[in-house]
């Protein structure tokens, strides 16, 4: 009698730990789902994320930097190769760049004597802002093709070169320094 009762003993204790084991299983399963699910819900988050940005025309990284640069930054430009006719190593130009960003392109409204003087669109390409003119009526060369290439090379300076070709085969390379404006105090 004793042997069955023991028996009977094992075979409630075997069953207790079967339940438990099952009952370890299932809150094994539902954390393995919960913890799927959580990382699903943030790759849809960063998916999300990156399909703005993809709208923006910007990797997610590159993002913001183009709206650190937004705002107006002084730019001298220094002829530092030529070959055009009237122009020559060593001239300089200043200039007011006023950097925006619309619809995935990063836009440039440059600016001599309070008059915008050409406006540049332009893109990031891996950490090269490279910048190209649009042209406008009654500019003074019409069909010459401008480019601009900057990188920041510290929190308020951008360093880069700007390549003018004109169609009478001359060209025209400044190296271009811009630096942050500080920005207007707002009235109280």
């Amino acid at each position: 009698m004793l042997l069955l009762l023991a028996g009977c003993q094992n075979q409630e204790r075997e069953q207790r730990l079967q339940k438990k084991e099952a009952e370890l299983a299932h809150r094994e399963q539902e954390l393995l789902l919960r913890e799927k699910a959580l990382t699903l819900r943030e790759q849809a988050d960063q998916k999300a994320q990156q399909a703005v940005d993809s709208v923006r025309g910007l990797p997610l990284a590159d993002s913001a930097l183009v709206r650190n640069l937004a705002g107006t930054w002084a730019t001298r430009m220094n002829c530092i190769e030529t070959d055009c006719p009237g122009s020559a190593i060593g001239d300089s130009k200043n200039e007011q760049w006023e950097f925006s960003y619309d619809q995935g392109n990063v836009l440039v409204k440059a600016s001599a004597n309070n008059k915008v003087v050409r406006v540049y669109t332009g893109q990031l390409q891996g950490s090269e802002l490279q910048l190209t003119a649009q042209h406008q009526e009654g500019e003074t060369l019409p069909d010459a093709t401008i480019t601009a290439q900057l990188q920041l090379t510290a929190d308020k300076r951008l360093e880069g070169r700007r390549e003018i070709n004109r169609p009478d085969n001359c060209r025209i390379v400044y190296a271009l320094t811009l630096t942050r404006e500080p920005q207007p105090l707002l009235p109280r």
